[in-house]
């Protein structure tokens, strides 16, 4: 018989087979748990990281906006103290000069611009202190540059001296030299934590430096530009920021730049006044506050809620669009009137006080003057009646047909307003409700919609203005059902002289390139 060691033998070998097999996959097993357990330390350390590099920002960001909040708290109370404890008072940047200062002392503790204006103000006013203000500024060893700008400024920015009054404006004598008066509703609807930088701030700022950059005397009247702010106490504080923000930018711009073609400057350093009437007029500003104008409209305000806006709480409810029909009960005839309240999507491209001579040309029922709607709105609004009456040429386009009117400029002449018994008598619940029936009309744009309505039978009421004053830039109706007519009313063959972004449209970028005055920006 064979010897069975020779299968004990291989019995072995195969057992140490195994075991080694085992232990290989064993240490295999070590080596993939090893890696696991790093790469999990791996992740965990990585997502620690991470969460203190959040935790870190977190509280950079929670202390810069505690800091933010400090300092705008800081601004609003010191502009409140301002404005409460001074009225009618200069703002902030113009410092009161007392009786024993001197114009060079003063001149040394304010601001450049206001410096030049203050300068200018006296020059204007005396011209026989133009020698004494030279001289007791070439004790600054300024070598004669503050003379240089002084003709620079007052040909080129005489603006730059502002006056920024509280909410009373009790002294009518604060309105004397008011030769031109401009208004603008500003009233923020919805409950924004950075006013001074939401929309309405921002374009408010685009539209005013457009008048500022624009603007230049006609003639007319020397008198100053005054500009009226409807407005409410908690925006009253950001606006003065506003203002002196786009003065300050435009001074800063105009004065800085060289003026090789200056013709009034000459050796004898000498300067002429005869084209005086030539120069801007100086800007101030004053506020009405808004609760004094709604107190007015209440009485009517369901009635045109009803008739004007499309449902309850809607864009066009508020009554801050329908202040420009009362405004002749609001303002008294001591300080202005005329007056022309612009919406503030607005860009001028022409001097803004061109526009008030439209003024003259009013006929004598004319009490309003107010452009064409440049879209198919009314045709649309009045589609019922268009319908039962065929042959109507109310929404029809021109040069036929009435389109309506739209309110983004409306220059009021507020005494006829308040002398006119039947522009009054359309300011009753009843006749509105029966002119809207009549008609079978909804609106759901404020004022114009008023304006448009009451046109139709009472045309003679209303100064048409061209369409140049007021290009609408707006296409949505294109967009909605109107493409096959919409160029009938959108068409505009005039100049343009102002520019409307109504229905948030972009206006054209308002661009500097260098060079004084308004010649420096251009549009693009």
């Amino acid at each position: 018989m064979p010897r069975p060691f020779i299968i004990e033998n291989f019995s072995s070998n195969q057992s140490t087979n195994i075991e080694n097999d085992n232990n290989s996959i064993m240490a295999k097993q070590n080596i993939s748990n090893y890696y696991k357990q790093i790469s999990i330390v791996i992740v965990k350390l990585f997502l620690s990281i991470c969460f203190l590099l959040c935790l870190y920002f977190l509280i950079v960001c929670v202390r810069t906006h505690n800091i933010h909040q400090i300092n705008d708290k800081e601004d609003d109370n010191n502009l409140n103290f301002s404005t409460n404890n001074q009225p009618n008072q200069p703002d902030r940047l113009i410092q009161m000069i007392t009786t024993t200062t001197t114009a060079a002392e003063s001149n040394r503790r304010q601001p450049k611009s206001i410096k030049l204006s203050r300068i200018l103000h006296s020059y204007r006013h005396n011209p026989s202190k133009q020698q004494k203000i030279f001289k007791e500024d070439d004790d600054d060893n300024n070598n004669g540059q503050d003379e240089i700008q002084i003709n620079n400024l007052r040909q080129q920015y005489s603006i730059a001296e502002k006056n920024v009054r509280s909410k009373s404006n009790d002294n009518i004598d604060d309105y004397n030299d008011c030769g031109y008066h401009l208004a603008f509703t500003l009233i923020e609807r919805e409950n924004n934590e950075h006013l001074y930088a939401s929309k309405l701030m921002i374009k408010f700022s685009n539209t005013l430096k457009s008048i500022l950059i624009n603007i230049n005397s006609t003639g007319l009247d020397p008198g100053s530009l005054c500009i009226h702010l409807i407005t409410n106490d908690r925006i009253r504080p950001h606006l003065l920021h506003i203002i002196d923000n786009v003065h300050e930018e435009l001074t800063r711009q105009w004065t800085n730049e060289p003026y090789p073609w200056l013709d009034n400057y000459n050796n004898n350093n000498h300067y002429s006044l005869n084209d005086y009437d030539k120069h801007r007029p100086l800007t101030r500003y004053f506020f009405i506050d808004s609760s004094t104008i709604e107190l007015r409209l209440e009485y009517l305000l369901p009635t045109l809620r009803t008739f004007f806006t499309h449902k309850p709480n809607s864009y066009y409810s508020n009554a801050l669009f329908f202040y420009s029909m009362i405004l002749h009960q609001v303002i008294p005839s001591t300080i202005a009137d005329r007056i022309i309240l612009l919406d503030v999507d607005v860009q001028l491209d022409a001097n803004i006080l061109e526009l008030f001579e439209e003024f003259g040309r009013f006929k004598p029922e004319e009490v309003i003057g107010i452009a064409l709607e440049q879209q198919p709105v009314y045709r649309h609004i009045l589609h019922e009646y268009r319908r039962t009456n065929e042959n109507t040429t109310i929404g029809s386009p021109l040069p036929n047909g009435f389109p309506g009117f739209n309110s983004g400029i409306v220059l009021l002449h507020l005494r006829k307003m308040r002398e006119s018994k039947l522009y009054n008598s359309l300011l009753n619940q009843d006749v509105i409700k029966h002119i809207c029936q009549k008609y079978q009309f909804h609106g759901h744009l404020g004022d114009q919609d008023f304006y448009t309505i009451t046109a139709i039978d009472h045309r003679l009421l209303y100064h048409t203005l061209s369409c140049g004053w007021n290009r609408q830039l707006c296409q949505w109706w294109r967009f909605h059902g109107y493409s096959n007519v919409f160029d009938d009313y959108h068409r505009c063959e005039q100049p343009i002289m102002l520019y409307h972004g109504n229905c948030n449209s972009a206006l054209p970028t308002l661009t500097y390139y260098g060079g004084g005055g308004g010649s420096g920006y251009r549009r693009r």
